[in-house]
């Protein structure tokens, strides 16, 4: 089992390790590397796969709700969420909450989820692989506790 290498913490003030951003956004293009490579198999980027497992679990989710659940600005997500509606992917409900719609998958994005799930679990499995199933375990637990913080 490879593991990620052990950097010493670092003590020095002007270390950019001890950068919580910098080691943030470092972690998450490892890990989006991980699981992009896998599942550009089947054509979809990490992202679009997270929004289809969301809107799996979350039928009729507003774009601010999904926004929210992705922790992604809502223009970008928009311009993330466009092929998958152009494709069939995902669909636009009939019902409106004021002025927003809701979102829900669309029959190609039932298809598109159980077609990437292989690649999506073969790339959970090498994530846990290279760091570890214990660290990956910790790693997933403060990741979620870092971002279900409220502002």
């Amino acid at each position: 089992m490879k593991k990620v290498n052990r950097i010493p913490m670092p003590t020095e003030p002007d270390d950019p390790d001890l950068c919580f951003c910098l080691t943030g956004r470092r972690s998450a293009r490892f890990i989006t590397r991980i699981y992009e490579g896998h599942l550009e198999a089947v054509g979809l980027t990490s992202s679009q796969f997270s929004i289809l497992s969301i809107l799996a679990r979350y039928p009729g989710s507003t774009v601010i709700e999904l926004a929210r659940r992705m922790e992604m600005d809502r223009t970008t997500l928009i311009r993330t969420v466009r092929p998958l509606k152009d494709e069939g992917s995902v669909a636009e409900g009939r019902e409106k909450l004021g002025r927003a719609v809701t979102l829900h998958l669309g029959a190609r994005g039932v298809e598109r989820l159980e077609e990437g799930r292989p690649f999506w679990e073969a790339a959970q499995r090498e994530f846990e692989e290279r760091v570890g199933k214990l660290e990956a375990a910790r790693f997933r637990e403060l990741a979620l506790a870092v971002t279900s913080r409220t502002d």
